[in-house]
């Protein structure tokens, strides 16, 4: 099979129908006249109508072994998940959708995992799939990393809230057999909503806690056997708003990974058979490993997103809970950043808006 880059296979198409293995959102780089086909008998279909042909490429996306004598067939070694993204996220945002597991989806991947005697989920505030794959080399884990994509405003506020889904996580997991719900944070319930809509169904088993220790020694000590463990840890949001000198990016996401490993070791100590998960609410888009510009500064709160709707270039509309949103496309500002400000997040871009989703079955 024939090796293509991006552009060769968007030439080739143009001459002739072809079949192609290819990353599915390297497809939202292709020319919209591209015509494309999911089953590649529909478009020998088209193509055997007697009637003229219309002159827009053809390329099917799914290579069938009966028809190499009829197409050419190609591999395209394009990887979209980079920077590059930010080329096409705006304009093909409900096409990249359709073919990336989005934030609002993943409690239903979780909750499809039950067959284990505990279930573990580590929510963590600001992690970028791009932060992870850069800071640590794929030879040095031994898990799959899925991306996800935010599909909507890339903040915490937000971004939690679909991570655990509705009903939430813990009830759809109480109904499937995990009838003791443990959770762990760094923040007060009581003083702070959002903590509080994160454990609902979690009786008075919520801990504060000052460390990733304190974690680890309380499970120790607790029978987890048919139980659900939430936690919620910080990442590099912290950094990226209230750092007065420039961030270890790396250094944070490899304590991360050391937490989610120690607590995946933790589990096995214990015998128990596991689903241990780590996602995040939103990435962070680095001031300092990009050029920003200014879209408008017009006084607004939010250096990458505004607290309603807005129509124009270079900005996607979106609704979270009936309130209308609208978020900026990389790389414009609609305010100045602060001395303080290394990171960003709340707009659309390959950096905030798609994340990690780690799975490790133990």
């Amino acid at each position: 099979m024939r090796e293509v880059d991006l552009r060769e296979l968007r030439d080739l198409a143009r001459q002739m129908p072809l079949m192609a293995e290819a990353h599915p959102l390297s497809l939202a780089f292709l020319p919209d006249e591209m015509r494309l086909f999911a089953d590649p008998w529909q478009m020998v279909a088209e193509l055997d109508v007697p009637t003229p042909q219309s002159p827009d490429p053809m390329l099917a996306t799914r290579v069938e072994s009966a028809l190499w004598h009829r197409f050419p067939v190609v591999h395209c070694t394009h990887e979209p998940l980079t920077t590059e993204l930010n080329r096409v996220l705006l304009r093909r945002f409900e096409f990249v959708k359709t073919h990336m597991l989005c934030q609002s989806h993943v409690a239903d991947e979780i909750a499809c995992r039950i067959d284990a005697d505990v279930i573990a989920l580590m929510l963590l505030d600001g992690l970028s799939y791009a932060d992870l794959r850069h800071s640590i080399a794929a030879s040095e884990y031994p898990y799959q990393v899925q991306p996800v994509l935010v599909d909507g405003v890339s903040i915490t506020e937000q971004g939690m809230v679909r991570l655990i889904g509705q009903p939430p996580l813990a009830h759809r997991l109480f109904d499937a057999g995990f009838r003791t719900c443990l959770g762990f944070t760094y923040w007060e319930r009581a003083t702070e909503p959002l903590t509080d809509r994160l454990f609902a169904g979690f009786g008075d088993r919520v801990h504060k806690v000052k460390s990733f220790d304190e974690v680890l020694a309380a499970l120790t000590q607790t029978n987890l056997r048919n139980a659900f463990v939430q936690i919620v840890r910080t990442g590099l949001d912290g950094v990226a708003h209230r750092q007065r000198d420039k961030p270890n990016v790396a250094a944070g996401v490899a304590d991360i990974i050391n937490d989610f490993e120690r607590l995946t070791a933790m589990f096995e100590r214990k015998g128990l058979n596991t689903w241990v998960h780590l996602v995040s609410d939103h990435g962070i888009l680095w001031t300092h490993e990009h050029t920003l510009q200014p879209y408008e500064f017009s006084g607004a709160e939010h250096p990458r997103y505004y607290e309603y709707a807005k129509f124009g270039t270079h900005v996607l509309t979106v609704t979270f809970e009936g309130k209308e949103f609208a978020v900026l496309e990389y790389p414009y500002l609609c305010r100045e950043l602060r001395a303080n400000e290394w990171g960003v997040h709340g707009g659309l871009s390959f950096e905030e808006s798609v994340v990690p989703l780690i799975s490790i079955r133990r």
